[in-house]
């Protein structure tokens, strides 16, 4: 397999399984500790992903070490065992109602209310932490 052939095979295997996971790009970017931009060139293929980048990939993904490699020599990646599985995405994820668009979508908006939930839950305890301090 030619380098071009694995970056396409790489990038199918990585919007594929962030899709899977109900990431955006920007989250699963994030996950990975790397700019949107360099997640989305990984995505397409359109050149070459830096080896440095491929442990927050795999981490994002929930792909055992390794497993970029393995793709881009003709392999399958390996998912790391154990993790639990969000109800509330897979209901979206496997809703066969929805379009591909409208799923991207609405997982994208609980992304962000789970993110505005936490930032509030941690304004509340903040608050509790000064409260316990002046009594």
């Amino acid at each position: 397999m030619d380098e071009q052939d694995g970056r396409a095979r790489l990038a199918e295997f990585i919007k594929t399984r962030r899709l899977e996971r109900g990431l955006s790009t920007s989250k699963a970017a994030q996950a990975a500790g790397i700019d949107r931009a360099t997640w989305s060139t990984a995505e397409s293929g359109a050149r070459r992903t830096s080896e440095h980048n491929w442990a927050g990939i795999e981490r994002a993904l929930g792909w055992a070490t390794g497993s970029i490699a393995a793709i881009l020599n003709g392999g399958n990646p390996t998912p790391v065992q154990d993790q639990a599985v969000d109800e509330e995405i897979e209901l979206v994820r496997t809703d066969p109602k929805l379009t591909e668009d409208v799923r991207e979508r609405i997982i994208a908006l609980i992304l962000e209310r789970r993110e505005r939930d936490k930032a509030a839950a941690l304004d509340d305890t903040r608050r509790l932490i000064d409260l316990f301090k002046r009594s």
